[in-house]
């Protein structure tokens, strides 16, 4: 008898959370034209004051999507039905 694993449906759940959530945040900062610098600071950098700042946390953003998926997708292997 195999033993039920939670962890693998804990982290592709996890991972999934992050990359929709990195991925509205990313969006949600273009449609403003401000975003975020960081995860616990309040400052807010301007598309039109700071433009490379702002290309850099975006950017930045969806990065940490395209990762999430690479991690989802790699994850999928922890799912064995053996």
């Amino acid at each position: 008898m195999n033993n039920f694993d939670i962890f693998p449906y804990f982290w592709l759940s996890g991972v999934l959370i992050f990359g929709v959530v990195s991925s509205a945040w990313a969006i949600n900062d273009l449609k403003v034209g401000s975003a975020r610098m960081g995860q616990w600071s309040k400052s807010r950098v301007s598309r039109v004051e700071e433009p490379f700042e702002f290309w850099l946390a975006v950017g930045g953003k969806f990065i940490g999507s395209i990762v999430a998926c690479f991690m989802f997708y790699f994850g999928l292997d922890m799912l064995t039905w053996s």
